[in-house]
């Protein structure tokens, strides 16, 4: 099994401490660069698992509760989320670590025996997530015609069949690798779910709406002429990040904004479109309040810079206010390439023109919270560099004050 060397170095250090703790997934899942590293620790050693993951450069992000951590390492281009646990939950069921440490074997690593592994991966994936996920489907099917589900009595699996998801109706399915029935039947055994209570106390809503904006996510603008590869990134960054991210278009055409232009009065254009850029805006605060990563593909900024047609003097006026309408984001990443390599790619505007609005943009590095990429490297660079800036200003946020 490859074992990332920082992940190595924090169970080594977690043994020699005296901890006990147990990994919650199969071991063959630490070589993947997607999903969490579930640990599991008594309650009375998260204090200390939490000091030792700080020490060792991992950065705590806000959680309602257990401890949740992560870092980016750029040269494997993968994020390293852990979640360490002091009991183990899957779907509705908690066992307290104490029972579940006692019955851990070593293989090297500490983990689940294999009965217990079996059905929380099961009630995990038909209960909390309503599907099995990819990964762990060899693993179920090797466990189920093994026999491992009876091997130990594992009291998850009586806690299974109190929510109708007997052994003798699972157990088969998972062997014969029928997704869709186990899904099908997880689906009528537990039947339809009480809707929360919406109604909220005053009090309690100014806590959570305090809650809500101490732990929003960050807002990343990508910036650059056209050709630069804005869209390209954006997309990538969407499909590659481990939280969940919101792609929001924030640049001054396209959408609404033509409809605008259309009012044909100079005040009334710009009062239209500073409110369609601010209802832009507004929809991606409400993701980021969410604790989501705004991806805005383009941004007001680009008021700054030329446009492909010749303002007067009022249009000129009018894309400098709404250059300013909105917030600077977290983050500003700024695409720079050469004309000629922006025109080949797109072909809509003169490299002559290109690199003028190059320049144009150039003179925005000063700014804060601005970075440049060299675009000229391949797609998939470009993408790790990004990704590397937005983990860094994530960071920021959540580290200690004296880190």
């Amino acid at each position: 099994m490859s074992l990332h060397p920082r992940l190595a170095r924090l169970f080594r250090t977690l043994t020699d401490e005296g901890l006990r703790w147990t990994l919650l997934r199969p071991p063959a899942a630490l070589a993947e660069r997607e999903g969490d590293i579930d640990l599991l620790v008594r309650p009375e050693d998260l204090d200390r698992v939490r000091a030792i993951v700080a020490a060792q450069g991992f950065v705590p992000v806000p959680s309602p509760d257990d401890l949740h951590a992560a870092d980016y390492d750029a040269a494997a281009d993968r994020f390293l989320w852990l979640h360490v646990q002091t009991e183990l939950r899957a779907g509705a069921v908690a066992v307290p670590a104490a029972a579940v440490l006692d019955v851990v074997v070593s293989d090297p690593l500490p983990r689940l025996r294999d009965d217990w592994l079996l059905w929380t991966l099961l009630l995990h994936g038909l209960l909390d997530k309503g599907a099995i996920a990819e990964r762990h489907r060899p693993v179920i099917m090797r466990l189920a015609r093994s026999g491992a589900a009876s091997a130990g009595g594992c009291p998850l699996a009586a806690r299974a069949a109190e929510r109708g998801l007997r052994a003798e109706l699972v157990l088969p399915l998972a062997a014969a690798g029928d997704w869709p029935a186990l899904e099908r039947l997880a689906t009528t055994a537990t039947g339809a779910r009480r809707a929360p209570s919406t109604r909220v106390r005053p009090t309690g809503a100014l806590r959570r709406a305090r809650r809500l904006w101490q732990r929003r996510g960050v807002g990343v603008a990508v910036i650059g002429p056209d050709g630069a590869g804005k869209t390209t990134l954006v997309t990538a960054l969407r499909d590659a990040l481990p939280f969940p991210a919101h792609v929001q278009y924030m640049g001054l055409t396209g959408g609404r904004l033509p409809r605008a232009d259309a009012l044909r009065v100079p005040g009334l254009v710009l009062t239209a479109r500073l409110v369609i850029l601010w209802a832009r805006y507004g929809i991606g605060l409400a993701h980021r309040l969410r604790g989501e990563i705004v991806l805005f593909d383009r941004y007001v900024l680009d008021g700054k810079v030329p446009s492909g047609a010749s303002p007067g003097p009022l249009a000129r006026a009018s894309r400098r206010l709404q250059a300013a309408a909105c917030p600077r984001p977290d983050l500003v990443v700024l695409l720079d390439a050469s004309g000629t390599t922006m025109h080949r790619r797109k072909g809509e505007y003169d490299s002559m023109v290109l690199e003028s609005w190059r320049a144009a943009y150039q003179r925005l590095r000063a700014s804060r919270r601005v970075a440049v990429l060299d675009a000229e490297q391949p797609a998939d660079v470009v993408a790790r560099e990004a990704k590397a800036l937005i983990w860094r200003c994530y960071a920021r946020r959540w580290s200690p004050p004296d880190v």
